[in-house]
């Protein structure tokens, strides 16, 4: 569709840009610099991934800001959007659904050596599910308000000053979720994820 193919082409950006600056600031350039606990900078981070919606796989976004308080511990606020839309199964005619949801984050890192280090991030917020029947000219439309927090592992690798690459997964909470024959566990999902962040270190 034409959200995936946006986020594929978001995707391979990404992945020149980690290229270049990898061959720019390689690792025999690059050391890290030692750990201060009085030293905060802020970061942006653009993630993405699959997850499970009324039995559906989907693609989903990630955008967070905020402030990396020391080594090992990062606050802040996010978007979460999915760029598939998906079928619902629960009523008989024609019905895509989306949603987006704010929030705000913790991330504590757990373990750190030189260039690698694991975090497990948590998250809580709202938001609403949009609706768009068979026909309808006017697009989504927000019909259900929802809860939600999630819980994940993350493996980061430090590319170069300022680029950190994730790799992980963990699980997403729904509560309030009601409409159009839906309820929460038909959003609950297992997720993995792809995460750039931008941050000094």
């Amino acid at each position: 569709m034409k959200k995936t193919k946006i986020w594929t082409a978001i995707l391979a950006a990404l992945t020149l840009t980690v290229s270049a600056n990898a061959k720019l600031q390689g690792s025999e350039d690059y050391q890290p610099k030692e750990e201060s606990s009085s030293e905060w900078s802020a970061l942006l981070s653009v993630g993405g991934g699959n997850s499970l919606i009324a039995r559906d796989g989907t693609i989903f976004m990630n955008l967070r800001v905020g402030v990396v308080l020391n080594p090992y511990i990062s606050l802040g606020a996010y978007f979460s959007t999915i760029l598939s839309d998906v079928k619902n199964p629960k009523v008989r005619h024609p019905q895509m659904l989306d949603y987006h949801s704010y929030g705000i984050f913790a991330e504590p890192v757990v373990f750190r050596n030189g260039m690698f280090s694991i975090s497990l991030p948590i998250s809580i917020g709202g938001g609403s599910v949009n609706f768009m029947n068979k026909g309808d000219e006017d697009g989504f439309k927000s019909d259900d308000a929802f809860f939600t927090s999630d819980f994940s592992a993350q493996f980061n690798f430090r590319v170069t000053k300022l680029l950190e690459v994730s790799i992980g997964g963990g699980y997403r909470l729904f509560a309030g979720i009601e409409e159009n024959n839906l309820k929460n566990k038909d959003f609950r999902t297992p997720f993995g994820e792809l995460r750039f962040t931008f941050k000094e270190f």
